[in-house]
């Protein structure tokens, strides 16, 4: 509908070009080197602008195209402008049927402004009546308005029939954008008036208007470059933040990490009513592993269980290293028998582990959990593998991480005097003289570790 429209229009314009003065024909071959001279020097710096354009791109051709639409007869303003879309066909690359499709909006920004300026009747050069000189003004900027919005809404249109979806003030671009297309018509409509003054105009303006160009192009490069800056501290800030809360040799939070997340799970759970089961996992006879077959060894053993807590523990579950070789675990919305049979399939993945790793001499062994065989002639030995684990759950055994964590503990040290490898929940078989009242610094820090 819109190209036919134009089309129409454009070939009765051109159909009068049998009156054009030789005037007008000087201003408008000034126009078409001016417009060549500009897309010729700018192409591949407008072709960056294009590329890093994330909506609607904004060029400086409307400097041209309006000019015409002020200074030249309607058929010339229509040459002028298929010729600037045929510059810039190369640059954009634009689908034939897109190209059409902008060609025709760009002519009817320029006829209607022509239509708008010509049949006003006022005169482009100075009467030295004021009034008169000042309608010029007004009627200009009456055109520029009707260009920039006849630019704006088709597009916008376009868009909108394109991706039913979305919203049209996503496709009128930004105010800088708008801020930038304003300025260039206000450029055009002085252009035009120069014109028709001196037909050699154009010329003058192509350099300006390639070193504005420029400098668009070069503050694009800049703001690109900063947004890749910023991105990356944003990166570097969330692996930093991360690194603070995680435990390097697990994979699991560390003291800070497991403090901050356990301390608002246990919160979230307390404000919907869910109970909370704290599991403190301590691994047997850790210091004889180190001792034995030297850290290499226990850093595998740590390793490992990192990974077995990461494996056996839901997406919304907390697990951290509280130090040493303990381990705390916060289960969401999990009541005490829950709580009990996730510990148990916890310390049987322990003490199922076979553990590949070097010894201080740096010959390769492999430790196994005390619920398998090993299968190498010195396999009891190699059985070096257990944990105990100690659980509580909120509110039943304290209201918060803390007590809670304290009473998991306690457990967990019944678990070690009753000969290590199982499962003790807080409460049901612990005397309350071994039920150790946590510190008063204690509150919102978890128990540190200790040796086994």
């Amino acid at each position: 509908m819109l190209e036919a429209a134009v089309a129409v229009a454009a070939i009765w314009l051109l159909t009068k070009l049998t009156d054009v003065a030789t005037t007008d024909w000087l201003r408008f071959a000034a126009l078409i080197a001016a417009i060549t001279i500009h897309l010729t020097v700018v192409r591949r710096a407008e072709e960056a602008r294009r590329n890093e354009a994330s909506g609607p791109h904004i060029d400086l051709t409307s400097v041209w195209t309006f000019a015409a639409a002020v200074a030249l007869p309607g058929g010339l303003a229509v040459i002028a402008t298929i010729w600037m879309r045929i510059l810039i066909q190369p640059i954009a690359r634009r689908q034939p049927y897109r190209f059409v499709f902008g060609t025709a909006s760009m002519l009817a920004s320029t006829l209607l402004s022509w239509a708008l300026v010509h049949l006003s009747g006022v005169s482009l050069a100075a009467t030295g009546n004021i009034p008169t000189d000042l309608s010029l003004v007004l009627i200009l900027a009456i055109a520029a308005v009707v260009y920039w919005l006849v630019q704006v809404m088709t597009v916008a249109a376009a868009f909108k029939i394109v991706t039913p979806n979305s919203k049209i003030l996503d496709f009128l671009g930004s105010k800088v954008d708008n801020m930038l297309e304003m300025s260039t018509l206000g450029a055009g409509a002085m252009l035009g008036m120069l014109m028709t003054s001196h037909w050699v105009g154009p010329l003058l303006l192509t350099v300006p208007v390639i070193l504005v160009n420029a400098l668009l192009s070069r503050a694009g490069e800049r703001r690109t470059h900063l947004e890749r800056l910023l991105r990356e501290q944003e990166q570097l800030h969330q692996r930093l933040a991360a690194d603070a809360h995680t435990d390097y040799r697990t994979g699991l939070l560390n003291t800070n990490g497991l403090t901050e997340y356990a301390g608002r799970l246990a919160e979230r759970c307390r404000l919907d009513g869910e109970p909370m089961t704290v599991l403190v996992i301590d691994l047997d006879h850790f210091k004889r592993i180190n001792d034995t077959w030297g850290h290499p060894a226990g850093n595998a053993v740590l390793a490992e269980v990192g990974r077995i807590l990461r494996e056996k523990l839901r997406p919304g579950d907390v697990a951290g290293r509280d130090g040493g070789e303990e381990f705390v675990v916060a289960l969401k919305d999990t009541p005490v028998a829950q709580g009990v049979t996730i510990a148990e399939r916890i310390r049987e993945a322990i003490g199922s582990l076979a553990v590949p790793t070097t010894d201080k001499h740096r010959n390769v062994v492999t430790l196994y959990g005390r619920e398998i065989q090993p299968p190498e002639p010195e396999g009891e030995s190699l059985q070096a593998i257990s944990a105990s684990i100690g659980v509580a759950v909120i509110p039943d055994n304290g209201p918060d991480m803390a007590t809670a964590q304290h009473s998991a503990d306690a457990a967990l040290y019944k678990a070690k005097e009753n000969g290590r490898n199982q499962v003790r929940v807080a409460g049901l078989d612990i005397p309350p003289r071994l039920m150790p009242a946590p510190r008063q610094d204690d509150v919102t820090k978890p128990i540190s570790s200790r040796s086994a």
